[in-house]
């Protein structure tokens, strides 16, 4: 995961997808939120976005029960 980090805390983790491109961005975070909904996470609330003038970075917070 180069650019794609995933923190875990029992049943919730937060996805996040960081580049200069908001398309890649998403594309990023939607395969790794798929990834996840395959392994039974589901997403919770809406993605988040940031953008530092530099790289757009994409949050999503997933829960496990």
């Amino acid at each position: 995961m180069e650019d794609s980090d995933i923190s875990k805390d029992l049943n919730y983790i937060l996805i996040r997808s960081a580049s200069p491109a908001l398309a890649s961005a998403s594309n990023k975070l939607g395969t790794w939120v798929s990834l996840k909904i395959d392994e039974g996470w589901l997403p919770f609330g809406s993605p988040q976005m940031q953008y530092d003038g530099d790289k757009f970075y994409l949050i999503q917070a997933m829960t496990k029960e």
